[in-house]
C-alpha cells in the first residue's frame, strides 16, 4: 500500500536508483508471474507462511476462477486473494532485501527452483517476464546470475559494481576508449594483476589491455584484440581469462578493470593518444650515431650492438605501447628467450643518466612527428586499486635503497633482487625502469689510481698533441692507445676534457679519411661489389667496412646466393617504387603484403577478404596493420554493422601506387 500511495519507491534495492510506483509494481507483477506459473510446491512452502501456502495449494472448488486463469496461473489476474498473497509475498521477499546484490541472492533461489541449471537462463531472459520492468530488477537479475556467467560477462555487465547493468556504450565510445589504451598494459597495473606463477606477464599484458574494452560494451573478444593493436586474438584472451577466473582474486581483478575502464578512462581520458602512437614510423628511432653520442655523454659502454638494440626496443615499447619485439629491426631474434634475458639485465645496468638521455631522445622523436603536447609515458593512478586484494605484489612496498644495493652485487641482479625481496621479476624491472640504480662509486684506491693515470695522460698527450694525432693524422683511439699505452677509456675522457669531438663509427680506419656514404652506395649497392672486396681496396678489415655501412645507414645484403640476389632485387624495387610505397618495402615479404592489401581492399570487410583470398584472418589483419604503421596512417576504415569497409585518402593513394607498380612490372 505504501508503494501504491507514493509517487516513487526508494526501499531495498531501489535505494540506489529510486523508481516510480508504476515501475516497482511492474517488478512485483513480473516476479509474481514466475511464482504462480513455475515455482514448485516444495519450494513455495519454504518461502511463505504455511497457512497461506496450504490455502494456495488446496483445490478450492468454491472459488470462482476462469478456465484460462486455472490453465495458465500467473498470466491472468489471480482468481483468489490467497493466490495474489502468495505472489506478492514472494516478490517482496526478494525486493525488500537491503541492496541489489542481496536481492540478487534471494532471486537466485527462485531461479534455481524454477530451473535446475542457471546456465539455461540468459542475461536478457527477464525481458519475457512482463512489460515495464525497471532497470533495478534487471540489475537484480544480473546479480542473481553472476555465479553462472562467463568471465567476460562479469566485465561486460559490471557484476562487481553496486549496480550491475547491461551494456550502454556504443561502438564509437569503445573505439575512443581503445585510443586511450596501450597494446601492452601499463606496467604499474600489470604487475599488480599478474599472479606470481602460472601466467607470464608479457603474455597477460595485451590480454588486460583488450579486456578494458569489455566493460559496459557489446564488443567481442576478437574485436577488442583488434582495436588495441591486434597482437593476440580472442582465443588467447579467452584462454587466459579462464586462468584468471580460477584465481581467488578474480572478483577484485574485475573490479580493478571496471574502475579503470568505465569510471576513469571514460570520464577522464589519458594524455596520450595510443591509437596515433601505434601508427608512427619508428624506423628512425635511436639511430646508431645517437646511441654512441648518448653513451659518450653518460659514460655508458655502448657494447657490441645488442645493448643498442635492447635500448631501442625498450624505448619503442615505452613510446608506442606495442610489444618490444615489434620494433623495426632487420636482424631478428628480438622475441628469443636469450634476448629477453639480456633485456632484463639491461634494466639493472641502466643508470639515471642513461635513462634521462633516452627520455630526451624519446621527446625529440615525438617532436619530429609533430607531437609536442604528450609525455613519453603515462600510468593510470594506482589509487584506483585501493582496498582490492590482487594476485601480484605492490611495487610501492619495495625498498628502493636496498634494491639498488642488490642489483649491483650479482651477475643476474634482477632475479637475485626478486628472490631476496620476496617479489616478482616484473615488479623489480618496473621499479628499476622508473628509478634506475646509480652507477657504483669507485673505491678510494681506484679513484686515486684513476686520477694518477689521467694526470700522466695529460702530461704525455697535451691538447695540441692529441689534436695532431686524432684530427690531423686521423689516428684512431685504438692506434693512439697502442702508441701511448693509455686505455681507450682514458683517451675518451681526455678528448671530452679537451673538447675534441670524437668520430662516430668504426675506430680503425686508414689515414685517407672516412668511408663516404655516396662512394659506399655506388660501389656496394649499384655496382654489387662485396664488403671484403671494398675492405681490401681501402686497406681495412671486412668487419670495419660492415661497421661503416651500418654507420652510413647502408642496408647490408643477406648472406648466400639466393638471398643475396633477392636482397638486391628488393633494393632495386624499393628504389624504383613510388615514393608513397617506399617505407613499406623494407623487410621480407613487403611486396606480398602490399599485394594482399590491394586485393583485400575490394572486399566489404577484412573477414570477407581473408575468406575470399584463402588467408588466415589474423595474418591478413596483422600485415595490413604493419603497412599502416610503416606508411604512417590508416589505409582502411574498418567495416561496421551496416557499413562496408572503405579506403581512407591515404589508402586510395597507396592502392593507385600499387596498381601502377604492378602494371609496370606486367608490361
Amino acid at each position: 500500500m505504501e508503494i501504491i500511495d507514493g509517487p516513487t519507491a526508494a526501499f531495498g534495492p531501489y535505494q540506489a536508483v529510486p523508481q516510480s510506483a508504476q515501475a516497482v509494481l511492474a517488478d512485483i507483477r513480473a516476479l509474481g508471474i514466475r511464482v504462480l506459473s513455475d515455482l514448485p510446491a516444495a519450494a513455495l512452502r519454504e518461502q511463505i507462511p504455511a497457512d497461506i501456502a496450504e490455502a494456495h495449494l488446496a483445490n478450492d472448488p468454491v472459488a470462482s476462477r476462469t478456465e484460462q486463469a486455472a490453465d495458465r496461473p500467473g498470466f491472468m489476474a489471480p482468481p483468489r486473494a490467497v493466490d495474489a498473497a502468495v505472489a506478492v509475498t514472494v516478490a517482496l521477499g526478494i525486493l525488500q532485501q537491503p541492496g541489489i546484490h542481496p536481492a540478487g541472492e534471494a532471486l537466485r533461489g527462485l531461479l534455481e527452483a524454477v530451473r535446475e541449471e542457471l546456465t539455461q537462463i540468459s542475461a536478457t531472459s527477464i525481458d519475457d517476464w512482463g512489460q515495464g520492468i525497471s532497470p533495478v530488477l534487471q540489475s537484480v537479475h544480473l546479480a542473481a546470475l553472476a555465479p553462472s556467467l562467463r568471465p567476460s560477462e562479469h566485465l561486460r555487465y559490471r557484476t562487481t559494481t553496486e549496480i550491475p547493468r547491461r551494456p550502454a556504450r556504443t561502438a564509437r565510445d569503445i573505439e575512443q576508449r581503445a585510443r586511450k589504451i596501450p597494446t601492452m598494459f601499463w606496467p604499474s597495473w600489470a604487475v599488480r594483476l599478474t599472479p606470481p606463477e602460472g601466467i607470464y606477464a608479457r603474455s597477460l599484458a595485451p590480454v588486460l589491455a583488450a579486456l578494458l574494452l569489455i566493460p559496459d560494451s557489446r564488443t567481442s573478444l576478437d574485436q577488442a584484440a583488434g582495436l588495441v593493436g591486434d597482437v593476440i586474438d580472442g582465443i588467447e584472451i579467452s584462454r587466459l581469462l579462464q586462468e584468471l577466473d580460477d584465481l581467488p582474486q578474480w572478483p577484485d581483478i574485475v573490479t580493478a578493470l571496471d574502475r579503470l575502464a568505465a569510471d576513469h578512462l571514460d570520464a577522464n581520458g589519458t594524455p596520450i593518444d595510443y591509437g596515433r602512437r601505434r601508427l608512427l614510423d619508428y624506423s628512425s628511432l635511436l639511430p646508431h650515431d645517437r646511441w654512441l653520442e648518448i653513451c659518450r655523454r653518460t659514460g655508458t659502454p655502448p657494447g657490441t650492438g645488442r645493448r643498442e638494440r635492447i635500448a631501442r626496443s625498450q624505448l619503442f615499447r615505452r613510446l608506442s605501447g606495442l610489444p618490444a619485439e615489434s620494433v623495426p629491426d632487420d636482424q631478428g631474434g628480438l622475441d628469443s628467450a636469450e634476448f629477453r634475458a639480456t633485456s632484463l639485465r639491461f634494466s639493472a645496468l641502466q643508470t639515471p643518466e642513461l635513462a634521462h638521455a633516452l627520455q630526451e631522445e624519446a621527446l625529440n622523436f615525438l617532436a619530429s612527428h609533430h607531437i609536442r603536447d604528450e609525455p613519453v609515458t603515462w600510468q593510470p593512478p594506482t589509487a584506483l586499486l585501493a582496498g582490492l586484494s590482487l594476485p601480484g605484489p605492490d611495487p610501492a612496498h619495495i625498498a628502493l635503497p636496498r634494491l639498488h644495493q642488490l642489483v649491483r652485487e650479482r651477475q643476474h641482479p634482477v632475479q637475485y633482487a626478486a628472490q631476496v625481496l620476496g617479489t616478482t621479476v616484473e615488479a623489480i624491472r618496473h621499479v628499476l625502469d622508473e628509478h634506475p640504480a646509480p652507477a657504483p662509486p669507485l673505491t678510494k684506491n681506484a679513484a686515486r689510481a684513476t686520477g694518477r693515470i689521467r694526470q700522466q695522460a695529460r702530461q704525455t698527450i697535451p691538447a695540441d698533441r692529441f689534436t695532431q694525432l686524432y684530427l690531423d693524422e686521423h689516428h684512431s683511439l685504438q692506434q693512439i692507445s697502442s702508441l701511448t699505452g693509455f686505455s681507450r677509456r682514458v683517451l675518451t675522457d681526455l678528448a671530452k676534457e679537451y673538447g675534441i669531438p670524437l668520430r662516430e663509427g668504426p675506430q680503425d680506419y686508414k689515414r685517407r679519411g672516412t668511408v663516404e656514404r655516396e662512394w659506399l652506395i655506388e660501389q656496394y649497392v649499384h655496382r654489387r661489389r662485396t664488403l671484403p672486396d671494398l675492405a681490401r681496396e681501402t686497406g681495412m678489415s671486412t668487419v670495419n667496412m660492415a661497421r661503416w655501412a651500418k654507420t652510413q645507414n647502408v642496408p647490408l645484403r643477406s648472406r648466400g646466393g639466393a638471398s643475396h640476389s633477392q636482397a638486391l632485387r628488393a633494393a632495386d624495387q624499393a628504389h624504383r617504387a613510388p615514393r608513397v610505397l617506399r617505407p613499406a618495402l623494407s623487410g621480407r615479404g613487403a611486396s606480398e603484403r602490399l599485394s594482399r592489401f590491394a586485393a583485400a581492399s575490394a572486399f566489404p570487410s577484412l573477414g570477407a577478404a581473408a575468406s575470399g583470398l584463402g588467408l588466415n584472418m589474423f595474418t591478413l589483419v596483422a600485415q595490413i596493420n604493419r603497412i599502416e604503421r610503416e606508411l604512417g596512417g590508416p589505409l582502411l576504415v574498418r567495416a561496421e554493422r551496416g557499413r562496408p569497409m572503405t579506403l581512407t585518402p591515404l589508402g586510395r593513394r597507396v592502392l593507385r601506387a600499387i596498381r601502377t607498380t604492378q602494371d609496370g612490372a606486367a608490361s
